[in-house]
């Protein structure tokens, strides 16, 4: 069975949830008890870092296979913001 490709603004949104998640110092909230009360920050454990880590190299190359466009014009904006740490982005590959 072959698996559905996903749209590009789908992994678009993905790669930037894990770069958040494999960037100094992410921190995201937990419902513990359940929806409805407070959230509970917490970052993530070197783990689930690891994990967003290989999930990354992933999900750029499922983009480039499905709007190679797109994914190179993200990646040139990505390396000219100074708040984007590119060295990170290229320490990927």
């Amino acid at each position: 069975m072959s698996r559905l490709p996903h749209p590009a603004q789908t992994i678009a949104r993905t790669v930037q949830d894990l770069l958040t998640t494999t960037s100094a110092g992410p921190i995201r909230n937990t419902y513990p008890n359940s929806p409805a009360t407070r959230p509970l920050p917490v970052a993530p454990t070197p783990d689930e870092r690891a994990t967003a880590h290989n999930q990354l190299a992933d999900a750029l190359q499922e983009w480039g296979d499905i709007d190679p466009d797109g994914r190179t014009a993200w990646e040139k904006a990505f390396l000219q913001d100074a708040e984007a740490r590119p060295e990170a982005f290229a320490a990927r590959y």
